[in-house]
């Protein structure tokens, strides 16, 4: 059974939403600035309050897609076990260490897909792809929709 995974971005990014070159400007919490990556959500709810966590403060909240993008069974997934995380690696500025987990997983380049556990809601997996692993053009990406938060979010 395929996973079907979901991202948010800025409208005015739809054609790059799952290019990874976010990734080169931008850290995040698994990856170093400098390399691409894509983070997605297992589901769609879980990528919407990951996008209004990082970006609400931007006020990018009314200018929103989401899309869902599908990996195939025969694209392999690493996962990061959260038991042998540091006990502080869900905190709002996370350790360097989980840089580090991220930053192997790109430069060994054995999976195009890595789980992670999520901050956001405990017991769910957020994903990171390598847009640069050749299983990469097996993953389906779909196509972007425009999305207007609940103005109980804003």
């Amino acid at each position: 059974m395929s996973l079907t995974v979901y991202r948010c971005g800025k409208a005015k990014y739809r054609k790059s939403l799952f290019s990874g070159v976010g990734g080169l400007y931008v850290s995040g919490r698994w990856t170093p600035r400098g390399h691409p990556v894509v983070y997605a959500s297992e589901h769609a709810s879980l990528a919407i309050l990951d996008y209004l966590a990082n970006y609400r403060r931007l006020e990018w909240l009314p200018d929103t897609v989401i899309a869902a993008a599908e990996v195939p069974d025969e694209v392999s997934i690493a996962s990061v076990d959260p038991t042998n995380l540091p006990k502080d690696w869900n905190k709002p500025t996370p350790p360097e260490t989980l840089m580090g987990i991220g930053k192997r997983w790109l430069e060994q380049g054995q999976t195009a897909v890595l789980e992670v556990p999520s901050v956001l809601a405990p017991g769910e997996s957020n994903y990171l792809l390598n847009p640069r692993h050749p299983d990469y053009t097996l993953i389906r990406l779909g196509k972007p929709q425009d999305y207007l938060p609940d103005n109980r979010l804003l």
